[in-house]
């Protein structure tokens, strides 16, 4: 009952994070101790090679509604992702330059931090398109990229190809959307590279690339 009473009443808040946040996407997550959906302390090792992660970091004490965790739950087990929770404790405080913040964080099966939203805890359709968004863009990438920057960005076998790795670290999303310098072809298709996708597949893969 304790457990379900600490789950029960969470009024999220929103405050935006420092810039200078020490996890960025693209970077190995550490191994932290989280809550999984019970309340129960896991580590996030125990998911890797086993699925995606949206992580909630969020203030002590605060918890999601039975209802909308619940919810939320299901809609991340359809995408292969599991939700699980950072109090903002000490252990945190090593990764947050206040351990009262709020965020929003995918971690894929890898271990590898994918998308970061500051100042947002998000749940339910919220969450779930936040995570949709990342996977729909891994799979744009792969069927129109990755032929020359590898399925990672690393890849340098084609010419005048740059290795995309780590580039969210260096550039917004807005910034990467500007250097590809997409062509309007209509309300609903852009063209890049000599291909033509749908507005909605652009937004995708930029979230993808981001994350590299």
């Amino acid at each position: 009952m304790k457990l379900r009473n600490w789950w029960i009443g969470l009024t999220v808040a929103s405050c935006a994070l420092p810039q200078a946040w020490a996890i960025k996407t693209g970077d190995a997550a550490p191994d932290l101790a989280v809550r999984d959906r019970w309340g129960a302390e896991v580590r996030l090792s125990a998911y890797r090679q086993k699925s995606h992660v949206a992580l909630l970091a969020h203030a002590p004490g605060a918890a999601l509604a039975a209802a909308v965790l619940d919810d939320t739950c299901r809609r991340l087990a359809a995408l292969d992702s599991v939700v699980l929770f950072l109090p903002g404790d000490a252990e945190a405080s090593r990764i947050l330059p206040e351990s009262a913040s709020f965020a929003t964080l995918l971690i894929d099966s890898e271990g590898v931090v994918r998308r970061v939203l500051p100042g947002r805890i998000l749940t339910g359709p919220d969450l779930a398109d936040f995570v949709k968004l990342w996977l729909s863009g891994k799979g744009v990438f792969s069927t129109f990229c990755a032929r020359c920057h590898g399925q990672e960005g690393d890849s340098t076998l084609c010419l005048d190809v740059k290795p995309l790795v780590g580039i969210g670290k260096r550039l917004s999303e807005g910034q990467i959307r500007e250097r590809l310098r997409p062509g309007i072809l209509n309300d609903t298709d852009v063209l890049i590279r000599d291909h033509i996708l749908s507005r909605q597949d652009f937004d995708a893969v930029i979230a993808y690339v981001a994350g590299l």
